[in-house]
C-alpha cells in the first residue's frame, strides 16, 4: 500500500506545498523557453526538492504545456508519472559516488540523443555526496552540455558542492514550510482520506514535522493506519510519542529562578526516570532558539500560551532571559553537549551547565542583588586594608618601584547591591571582557584576585608590584578594567585599586606546605626549642 507521500505526490508546480518562490520561476522559464541547463535545488529534507525536479522534467518534455505546467495527459507526461520515461534519469549520489559510475551513467550516456522526448533530464539526489574526482569529471559536461540535456542537482548541503559547479548552476533555495501552510496540507490529505481530524492533532503533527512536509505526511499516515476515522489527541498519542520539550522547559525555569539546588536535583530526577539526556540538550537548544525569536516578536507570548503543549510549556520563559544571556546559554550547551558525546557523564555535563546558568555566572547574566542584612543587625564595619608591607613590597621598594598608596575608605554608593563574592564569581567574565579590548592584560588579571570592597572601590590583590602598576597606574588600562567591571556587573561608579602580595593566611599555609615537603624529603622532624 503506497504511503500518503506517494499517493498524493504533487503532479504540477501549483500542487507543491509552500515553495511558490521556486515553482513559479520554473514554470515561467518553461513557458518562455528561456532555460538554463544546470539547476541546483537546495534546502532542508522533505520539502519537495525531488518532487519539483520530477515535475520540471515532466514540463520540459510535455507536448502541450499550459503556462509552463505539464498537462499530465500527453504520452510523455503519463510515462513520467508512471516512472516509464527513459529520458528521465534519476541517480542517488549517496550510493553512486565513484567517478566510474558518473562517467558511465552521465558523461557517456549524455552523448546519445533522447529516445522518447525532446530533452534528456538528469536528476542527481544528495549531490553533495559525490567525490572530488566525480565532480571534476562532471564539470566539463555541465559547462558545455548538449542542447537537449538538462541537469538538476538536489542537495541538503549545497555548501559542500564545489564552487566551480555552483557557479554553473541556477540555484533555487527551498524553505521549511510555514505552520499555517503545513496545517492546510495535513487537513486536505485527511479530507481526501475521509478522516475527521481534531485541530489539536493537526497542531501536534505540524509541531513535530518542523517544516518538513514529508514528515507531516508520514505522521498522518501512521495515525490513519490505526483504522480510526476520527483522529483525536488520545489516538495520536498512541503513535506519536510525547516530546521532552516540557521537561526541558521545566529545567530552564529553575535556571531562570537562579535556583541552583533545584536545577541539580531536576537533572538527576530526569535521568532517574530514564529520560535520554543527549536529546534533552537538543530540546534545551530548541527552547533557546524559540526564546530568541520571541524576544523580537511580542505577539508570540499570547499565541504560545494558547498553542500546543510544547508551546504552552515555553511561554512562561519568555523575557526571563535577555538575548545576550540566551546567546551565552546556547554556546554553553553546545560545549557541554560536545563533552557528553565525547564520553563525559551526561548527567554531570548537564548539571555543570545548569550550575553556571542558575548561578548567574554567564557573562551577560542579569545580577540579582543579594538580600539586605536583617534590620536588627548593624551593617558590618569596612575591613581595613593591611598596612604592614609584604616582603615582596619591601623588595619592590629596594628596586625603586613606587607603590600605590593604600586606598582610603570612601562613602559607598553600591555596598547594598554588590558584594566581593559576587565580583569573584564574575571575575572570569570580567577578564573575558577585558580580553576583547586587550590581549595582554588578561594574563595579569587571571593570576590576580578581587580582595575586598571599600565603598565603591574594588581592591584587587596582585602577585607582583609591576603587575599592579601595569593595571592601576596606566590610566588607559585602569579605565579598561573599570569599564569591563561596570559592563559585566551592571553597577555604575565602580573604581579599582590594588595591593601586592599574598594575604597572611595563604602565605602561612604555603610556608607550612614547603616545610612539610622538606621534612618529608629529608626524613626530618620539627623540634621544639
Amino acid at each position: 500500500m503506497p504511503s500518503l507521500s506517494q499517493k498524493y505526490r504533487p503532479q504540477t508546480f501549483a500542487d507543491v506545498t509552500g515553495q511558490a518562490h521556486v515553482t513559479d520561476t520554473l514554470a515561467k522559464e518553461v513557458a518562455t523557453g528561456k532555460l538554463g541547463h544546470a539547476f541546483l535545488f537546495c534546502g532542508p529534507r522533505g520539502v519537495g526538492k525531488t518532487t519539483t525536479a520530477r515535475i520540471f522534467a515532466k514540463a520540459l518534455n510535455c507536448l502541450h504545456p499550459i503556462n509552463g505546467e505539464p498537462d499530465n495527459t500527453c504520452e510523455r507526461c503519463v510515462a513520467t508519472s508512471e516512472g516509464r520515461q527513459i529520458d528521465l534519469i534519476e541517480m542517488d549520489a549517496a550510493t553512486h559516488t565513484g567517478v566510474e559510475t558518473i562517467r558511465e551513467s552521465i558523461i557517456e550516456h549524455v552523448r546519445f540523443a533522447p529516445m522518447n522526448g525532446a530533452r534528456k533530464v538528469y536528476v542527481l539526489d544528495e549531490a553533495h555526496m559525490l567525490s572530488t574526482a566525480s565532480w571534476n569529471a562532471l564539470l566539463k559536461t555541465l559547462e558545455e552540455p548538449p542542447d537537449y540535456a538538462f541537469f538538476i542537482l538536489a542537495t541538503t548541503e549545497w555548501h559542500k558542492v564545489p564552487a566551480t559547479i555552483v557557479s554553473r548552476c541556477q540555484r533555487f533555495e527551498f524553505k521549511r514550510v510555514q505552520d499555517n501552510v503545513m496545517a492546510d496540507r495535513v487537513n486536505e490529505l485527511a479530507r481526501q482520506e475521509d478522516w475527521q481530524i481534531d485541530e489539536a492533532v493537526t497542531k501536534l503533527i505540524v509541531s513535530r514535522a518542523d517544516g518538513c512536509v514529508r514528515d507531516a505526511e508520514t505522521l498522518l499516515g501512521q495515525l490513519g493506519g490505526l483504522g480510526e476515522k476520527h483522529l483525536t489527541l488520545d489516538v495520536a498519542q498512541l503513535v506519536i510519542p510525547p516530546g521532552h520539550l516540557p521537561a526541558a522547559a521545566g529545567l530552564m525555569s529553575f535556571w531562570a529562578q537562579r535556583d541552583h539546588i533545584k536545577s541539580l536535583n531536576e537533572v538527576q530526577r530526569l535521568a532517574d526516570e530514564g529520560l535520554p539526556l543527549l536529546p534533552l540538550f537538543d530540546d534545551l537548544l530548541l527552547i533557546v532558539r524559540k526564546l530568541l525569536v520571541a524576544s523580537a516578536d511580542a505577539t508570540l507570548a499570547e499565541k504560545w500560551s494558547q498553542g500546543t503543549e510544547e508551546e504552552r510549556a515555553i511561554a512562561p520563559l519568555i523575557d526571563k532571559f535577555q538575548p545576550g544571556e540566551l546567546n551565552d546559554i546556547a554556546l554553553l550547551l553546545f560545549e557541554r553537549r560536545k563533552d557528553a558525546k565525547s564520553g563525559i557523564d551526561a548527567i554531570f555535563a548537564l548539571q555543570l551547565a545548569g550550575t553556571i546558568v542558575a548561578g548567574g555566572l554567564l557573562r551577560n547574566a542579569a545580577i540579582s542583588p543579594p538580600p539586605p542584612p536583617p534590620p536588627s543587625l548593624p551593617p558590618p564595619p569596612p575591613i581595613p586594608l593591611p598596612t604592614t608591607p609584604h616582603p615582596e613590597e619591601e623588595k619592590a621598594r629596594e628596586g625603586d618601584i613606587e607603590l600605590a598608596p593604600v586606598p582610603t575608605p570612601v562613602p559607598s554608593i553600591s555596598e547594598s547591591t554588590l558584594e566581593i563574592n559576587t565580583i569573584r564569581m564574575k571575575w572570569n567574565a570580567i577578564v573575558r571582557a577585558v580580553e576583547e579590548q586587550n590581549h595582554s592584560l588578561p594574563f595579569i588579571l587571571k593570576i590576580s584576585r578581587p580582595e575586598m570592597m571599600q565603598g565603591n572601590t574594588v581592591v584587587i590583590r596582585f602577585q607582583y608590584a609591576f603587575h599592579r602598576d601595569k593595571i592601576i597606574k596606566d590610566p588607559r588600562n585602569r579605565k579598561m578594567l573599570e569599564d569591563a567591571m561596570r559592563q559585566v556587573l551592571g553597577v555604575e561608579g565602580l573604581s579599582v585599586e590594588g595591593v601586592v602580595g599574598e594575604d597572611t593566611a595563604v602565605a602561612e599555609e604555603r610556608s607550612q606546605d614547603i616545610v612539610g615537603n622538606v621534612l618529608k624529603t629529608f626524613g626530618g622532624a620539627v623540634i621544639e626549642a
